[in-house]
């Protein structure tokens, strides 16, 4: 299904985090969004699965406004969005199958299904051996599996990952690319990154600065010398 943002505004207090922003985003985008910190990246991905409210502006889910979505449509939506977060979020005191099962045991799916939907998931990432293991044993590149993972057990139509190789040396950051490359299969992949990541070539770029979307297309590697009014 089709998502857009449409003039997307998103206010913490008094300031804006994201201003006046629109973007559409086909099923099967592949899309590297850029912007140094604070640059609104995380707060449109959150506006974008339905995780913040906008001030102003709307979200549209295949044409339909989803603040006028009723809140049975609302959760079904929230199902088709996967988040891989920048640091892991894993809960240190379960393994890594307990983690994985968790966001499937909130959603009441069927424990034989999530157990099933559980090892597909662990052995897409290549963590079919570390799955009984805690977060504490693995290493940086295997915690970042586990995220994605857990974000798959779903079966999520957008896969959100945001800044997904913060603190990842080359050669792990380029086998994490990969596995989100692999497993993101017909659905949507949205990246998050300060920097363009080489382990990681997408067709379509969004520039953010300042909370504002200034530039949506391809890649361009002067994007970050342009102005504002030549971005605009």
């Amino acid at each position: 299904m089709e998502l857009r943002a449409d003039r997307l505004s998103v206010l913490r207090g008094e300031r804006p985090v994201l201003r006046n922003s629109s973007c559409t985003l086909p099923p099967g985008s592949r899309v590297l969004m850029l912007g140094h910190s604070g640059a609104g990246k995380t707060t449109l991905f959150k506006a974008l699965a339905g995780l913040v409210t906008p001030s102003s502006g709307q979200v549209l889910w295949n044409g339909e406004d989803v603040a006028r979505m009723a809140p049975t449509e609302k959760r079904a939506r929230q199902a088709a969005f996967g988040m891989v977060f920048q640091t892991d979020a894993l809960f240190d005191s379960l393994t890594v199958r307990q983690n994985v099962l968790l966001p499937l045991e909130r959603r009441r799916v069927p424990r034989e299904e999530a157990e099933a939907r559980a090892d597909e998931v662990l052995r897409a990432v290549g963590l079919t051996e570390a799955a009984d293991a805690l977060p504490e044993r693995l290493s940086g590149g295997m915690r970042k599996r586990a995220g994605i993972a857990r974000a798959l057990a779903a079966r999520p139509s957008v896969l959100l990952a945001d800044d997904p190789f913060a603190g990842l040396d080359p050669g792990t950051a380029r086998q994490v690319a990969r596995v989100l490359l692999e497993v993101a299969g017909s659905g949507s992949l949205i990246v998050a990154a300060p920097d363009v990541p080489p382990e990681l070539p997408l067709a379509r770029w969004l520039y953010l600065r300042d909370g504002a979307l200034l530039y949506d297309g391809p890649p361009a590697p002067e994007v970050e010398t342009l102005t504002d009014e030549a971005l605009a």
